[in-house]
């Protein structure tokens, strides 16, 4: 009986689709690491002495408080200004309020004719921020009967970032927006960083 010869065969596999898929879990990655930094503006935070651990729960809003001196104002930030038709003068401070890329308050913010409910008579430059404290915030936040005033309350945190140069007034005032009516914010929570030292040496215990 005769062998029947089979001929070499070369099966060829089609790489295309894997690299498709390589190249959309490389973007998908990109676009994920970009969002969460947007969360985070670059801020020389206070140095604490003493800090807790932080396990913040996933719908806690992160506020960033940028400040500069007179004439300090990085080029990237005066450019993000000139791209909102914004110019920032050099004889004076600059502090703004940065919320997931959004600026939610800058010096002289345009208020449509908007008065401070607390300081009668003033232009309410912290509109936006209130805004979207009430409308953005507040309404999927957990809330909490207060036995104290019979109302609900809110009762997720705040992270308020701040340079650790920034004038006081400016935190003040955050705190002043969050006692708004429709926000009720109580519970605020500062950032800080832990002292160097104490970090070098938690990091040279772990070696030993």
């Amino acid at each position: 009986m005769a062998r029947r010869r089979e001929a070499d065969t070369e099966i060829e596999i089609d790489m295309t689709p894997m690299i498709d898929m390589t190249f959309l879990l490389i973007i998908f990655f990109i676009i994920v690491n970009d969002m969460s930094k947007k969360e985070l503006e670059e801020l020389k935070l206070p140095i604490a002495m003493e800090a807790g651990h932080d396990e913040p729960p996933k719908t806690r809003p992160i506020l960033n408080v940028r400040w500069f001196p007179a004439g300090g104002v990085p080029k990237a930030v005066k450019s993000q200004y000139q791209a909102m038709g914004i110019a920032i003068p050099d004889n004076r401070e600059w502090s703004d309020i940065v919320w997931k890329g959004n600026i939610l308050y800058y010096p002289n913010m345009d208020t449509q004719g908007r008065t401070d409910p607390i300081r009668k008579g003033r232009p309410d430059y912290y509109w936006k921020l209130a805004q979207t404290m009430e409308i953005q915030w507040v309404p999927y936040f957990k809330t909490k009967m207060d036995d104290t005033l019979h109302i609900e309350l809110p009762d997720d945190p705040v992270l308020i970032r701040a340079d650790r140069n920034t004038p006081f007034k400016y935190l003040q005032k955050i705190m002043e927006v969050c006692t708004r009516d429709k926000i009720k914010i109580w519970k605020i929570q500062l950032a800080a960083s832990e002292d160097p030292e104490k970090v070098a040496a938690r990091e040279a215990a772990k070696k030993k």
